[in-house]
């Protein structure tokens, strides 16, 4: 960046982190200590590095997700995001407007640096990692230059024990993130026993004695999410199919929903047994409806019945990693694409770990949490647990989870059962 600025006079930059401090003590100081010159040259109330020939580096940070726009309508020939999965995709996005220039004798461009996990995690694979690219995105202007630890010879030089001290986390998982830069699975991710492998499984025909429950975290701008769910007589859960749309009105999203819940061959049409609603449904004042008709009308109005999920998120999420922990979770291969997508990549809140980061895309995991904090019932204790008490006393306590505990161990049967048949 400084000798771009240098080389071409009268140009800028912009290095951007998270927050100031992050700027301040691993750039502007850093810089400072192998460019002394810069010291010089450093504005430190505009946070700006005026360069001789007319260029300028300037550093900031986006804190907020609003603090992005105050870099939106400006000129940068050159953008340096640092850890780019602390930054949410519209500020990329936005940031991308700005990287531009009226010259012809320097072509704009833009860096990025960062580590599997984070808020940005599902974009940044996106993007670099899958190369899954939307019809406005050009696949040749991105570069992935992957960076290991072995690559980082000043490192291991001056820490040879560092890769040691990695080889030897007992987390097969994270070892293999942190070691290996494996964006499949990172440390703070929320569901870190995530197994695809484990919850995929081919489509069957549900039986009738199953019991249908669906669940809907909504919104309009960005997406909803709606799934449908199948429970097993003995509690095992399965994601049928979902639904995930953004930029849509609430009557636009009952419609297209009705219409897969009356196509679906895996349930024949049925109506759910109930339908569990992100509570904000019921909101009538909203900005985007002036006429002060309710989410939920407009679904009452395709005869989707809902009734307000229990909006408990640290108990809702326990349940949704016991039953992945169990293996009685499931999705049908091929009709989950955004959960199987969105919901691994979770990451936790920094300020609150038994809670996913609400600014990650948490559409799906919303919409599951509210599904089975309804339907599931967490396993109780395992077997190499004490009780205490009389004999009669420990009787009828395992005689309350003997029925449970047997279906764990068990469990599957009915899902095996029915993909055998089929």
């Amino acid at each position: 960046m400084i000798y771009r600025r240098l080389k071409y006079a009268n140009t800028r930059g912009l290095l951007l982190r998270r927050t100031f401090k992050q700027v301040d003590g691993n750039h502007i100081q850093p810089m400072f200590y192998e460019y002394p010159f810069t010291a010089e040259w450093y504005n430190k109330s505009e946070g700006r590095v005026k360069f001789p020939n007319g260029s300028y580096l300037q550093f900031g940070h986006c804190e907020h997700e609003d603090d992005v726009h105050n870099y939106v309508g400006q000129e940068f020939e050159d953008i340096a995001v640092e850890e780019i999965t602390q930054f949410t995709s519209n500020m990329w996005n936005l940031l991308r407007g700005s990287n531009r220039t009226t010259r012809l004798d320097i072509k704009p461009c833009m860096w990025a640096t960062g580590n599997p996990g984070g808020i940005g995690h599902l974009f940044t694979k996106r993007l670099w990692i899958d190369r899954d690219f939307t019809q406005y995105e050009r696949p040749d202007q991105y570069s992935y230059i992957p960076s290991r630890v072995w690559d980082n010879q000043a490192l291991i030089d001056a820490d040879p024990d560092y890769v040691s001290m990695l080889e030897a986390i007992e987390d097969p998982a994270i070892r293999k993130a942190w070691l290996e830069g494996d964006w499949d699975i990172f440390p703070g991710q929320f569901f870190s026993m995530w197994k695809k492998g484990k919850i995929e499984i081919d489509s069957f025909t549900i039986p009738e004695t199953w019991a249908i429950f669906d669940g809907v975290d909504y919104a309009e701008n960005a997406p909803t999410s709606y799934g449908r769910y199948a429970i097993s007589p003995i509690g095992e859960v399965v994601r049928v199919w979902g639904y995930y749309q953004a930029d849509r009105s609430g009557r636009q999203h009952a419609e297209a929903i009705r219409k897969r819940i009356d196509t679906c061959l895996f349930t024949g049409g049925r109506q759910a047994n109930l339908v569990l609603a992100d509570p904000s449904m019921w909101n009538r004042q909203r900005v985007d409806n002036p006429k002060g008709i309710a989410p939920v009308d407009e679904f009452r109005k395709q005869g989707i019945f809902c009734k307000k999920a229990i909006n408990d998120r640290e108990n809702g999420w326990r349940r949704c990693r016991d039953a992945l922990i169990h293996e009685v979770f499931k999705t049908f291969r091929g009709h989950n694409e955004d959960f199987m997508k969105t919901v691994p990549a979770c990451p936790r809140d920094d300020k609150n770990t038994e809670d996913i980061d609400t600014h990650s895309e948490d559409h799906c995991a919303d919409e599951f949490r509210y599904v089975m904090m309804h339907v599931y019932k967490p396993a109780h204790r395992v077997a190499s647990e004490e009780y205490y008490g009389t004999a009669g006393q420990i009787m009828d306590e395992v005689q309350k989870i003997g029925p449970y505990a047997a279906g764990r161990r068990q469990r599957s049967s009915a899902i095996d059962q029915l993909l055998a048949m089929n």
